[in-house]
């Protein structure tokens, strides 16, 4: 096998858990195995698939692989350094199968390494000590082609700039290291002169202390906030409404009010030493100013003049700061919610009456999430394959067919085989569903069958399914009717005569603790539904998640049956600018061809009759 060239993901994750040559990483086999799989579990249509042995675990893959990845922008900072962190990983893992070397290098790099290896020892120094040497370094420093001797204050110094925080830190102490050698290192290796401390400005915002009044007023809220609401009983103190979690939901309020001080003094409304309260930044107009300021910096080129002196921010994250500061002083300022103010929006040159609801609806329009590169690609395919669409609108029954079979041998199977059974006939009674009505994940698992107010129904006398689901379980704040017939109905007859029964019954199927006997599906997460979801899909040659399968029904719908636009986002329970940006995707091109056929055809039939327009032959 090591004869090879080209190895495959699986041949890569054998090779770290037998922890042999020349994958033997030693006690950070764990973080390798863990990156090898999962690329398996991410969905990328025509890339990615969760066969390891059918993924190439070359350079050239893993740099297509994150590029397209990347097509889909990280939901946060962790997740971001979670990417970097796996790229970094798979690309060692990938150099070291081709057989290059991890770090890319040079003869005099390598020569340079060796003497700083012995003078190290010879100091007693570790050898992590030479890390940011022998890897952040030269790894800069061979990728811009420079040699040892040719590095320069004014180089690091830019490399250092253009880095993300640990490559910076890690050049500073290339940089310290090398000076203290600096006298010992031979004339071939050594630097022109030493390159003395290296500082850099960052353009991350360096926030001011908050006035004392206004820290004090935003602790005390947040506290209130995570004890949540409470009231005395006869007894002992009674919790009316629970609490924020302190760790996950109070620093976005310390962030926004943060920002908006720095801000406020930036632009000349307030002194960094001012005595103020947090009722004193109850101002609407302030907060609309600066706002807006901060989206025409996010949508300015990088060569023009900005108003804030650090980066950026994007329009998503002016958006929740805003919310959050309307949350606050909602609170502690009743007044605040009648405020008004006269505004300009950056995409308006005229003056607008402003209201804290009506600023967060302007500044929401602004966050243009759009859909992905990746669903786009998998709806366009969709909409133009026939068998495709037949598969997708036929999902229920095909896999209908399978689990019927399989839960007829249900009690002659061995506990593995029971979980796989149960989880086809769970899928096979929510498709008979989504196929149908394209329900969130969130509200299907969450589907009320039971009780005074149920989602759905199943009226005994007749052959369909009614839903009548609350407007608190759909995102659009509107009951949902619809009905059902048909096979779908046969289908949820029979998950809740049989399987439905026995997952009830089963603690080994499902957890008592995650239990529901009031839901339809009884508690199954939506994370079980969308894995079982993804594993079958592919089994049958389209391999999807929950949400692709939304976008796929609304692609159908608006290209293949003509939906409009507004029956279509109905459907799917939301606005119609939200399912037009996001989840349909519409082919212009073939609409306007067919659109221009019917044109045609319909001129013909025009040409055939009489009308105004045509002159009369009279016979003589």
């Amino acid at each position: 096998m090591l004869d090879q060239t080209r190895y495959t993901a699986q041949d890569a994750l054998d090779f770290i858990e037998a922890d042999t040559s020349p994958l033997n990483f030693g006690t950070g086999v764990a973080v390798y195995r863990a990156a090898v799989k999962r690329m398996a579990k991410l969905t990328l249509p025509g890339l990615m698939t969760h066969d390891l042995s059918a993924i190439p675990m070359t350079v050239s893959f893993i740099d297509t692989f994150f590029e397209r990845w990347n097509q889909q922008p990280p939901s946060s900072k962790k997740e971001r350094n979670a990417r970097a962190q796996m790229k970094s990983r798979l690309l060692t893992v990938a150099r070291r199968l081709e057989g290059t070397p991890v770090v890319r290098t040079t003869d005099c790099w390598d020569a340079f390494i060796k003497w700083m290896q012995q003078a190290a020892e010879t100091q007693g120094l570790p050898s992590q000590a030479l890390i940011p040497v022998t890897s952040s370094l030269r790894a800069v420093a061979v990728a811009e082609g420079l040699e040892p001797p040719e590095l320069t204050r004014d180089w690091i110094a830019r490399q250092m700039e253009l880095s993300g925080k640990k490559r910076r830190n890690s050049l500073r102490d290339a940089a310290k290291l090398l000076d203290i050698m600096w006298a010992n290192i031979p004339i071939e290796f050594r630097p022109i002169q030493p390159f003395g401390p290296l500082e850099t400005s960052s353009r991350k915002r360096k926030g001011l202390p908050l006035p004392a009044r206004v820290s004090a007023e935003l602790e005390d809220y947040l506290n209130q906030r995570v004890a949540g609401t409470t009231a005395q009983g006869f007894t002992r103190t009674i919790s009316i409404q629970a609490g924020i979690k302190k760790e996950e939901s109070t620093n976005i309020y310390r962030q926004a009010v943060g920002w908006l001080f720095d801000a406020l003094c930036i632009v000349g409304k307030l002194c960094p030493d001012a005595d103020i309260g947090m009722t004193d930044l109850a101002r609407l107009d302030w907060i609309g100013q600066v706002a807006f300021e901060a989206l025409e910096d996010a949508n300015s080129d990088d060569n023009d003049s900005k108003v804030f002196p650090w980066n950026p921010i994007k329009p998503e994250t002016i958006y929740n700061r805003v919310s959050s500061l309307i949350t606050i002083l909602e609170a502690l300022d009743p007044t605040f919610s009648t405020q008004t103010a006269d505004l300009s929006d950056p995409t308006s040159t005229a003056l607008e009456i402003f209201t804290p609801d009506i600023l967060q609806k302007i500044l929401a329009r602004h966050v243009r999430k759009e859909m992905t590169d990746a669903h786009r690609t998998f709806c366009r395919e969709v909409i133009r394959d026939k068998n495709q669409q037949r598969l997708i609108l036929n999902m229920h029954m095909i896999c209908w067919d399978v689990a019927s079979k399989r839960w007829k041998r249900f009690d002659e199977q061995g506990h593995h085989e029971q979980m796989q059974t149960m989880n086809l006939c769970i899928l096979s009674a929510m498709l008979a569903i989504v196929v149908n009505i394209p329900f969130r994940a969130r509200t299907l698992t969450s589907l009320v069958l039971e009780g005074e107010h149920p989602d759905l129904s199943l009226p005994r006398k007749q052959k369909c399914i009614e839903f009548h689901v609350a407007p608190e379980r759909m995102k659009v704040p509107k009951r949902f009717d619809a009905t059902l017939e048909g096979h779908s109905r046969r289908i949820i007859d029979w998950f809740i005569a049989g399987p439905r029964r026995e997952l009830l019954r089963n603690p080994r199927l499902l957890p008592a603790d995650n239990r529901r006997a009031d839901l339809l599906f009884c508690g199954i997460g939506r994370a079980r539904y969308n894995r079982v979801l993804t594993d079958w899909s592919e089994e049958i040659g389209l391999r999807m998640t929950t949400h692709m399968f939304r976008h796929a029904l609304a692609s159908i719908l608006i290209n293949c049956c003509n939906c409009p636009l507004a029956e279509a986002a109905r459907m799917l329970g939301n606005t119609v600018e939200v399912t037009e940006r996001q989840y349909a995707f519409q082919d212009l091109t073939r609409r306007r061809s067919e659109t221009l056929q019917k044109l045609e055809g319909y001129r013909a039939d025009l040409a055939n009759t009489q009308h105004p327009g045509r002159r009369r032959k009279w016979k003589a």
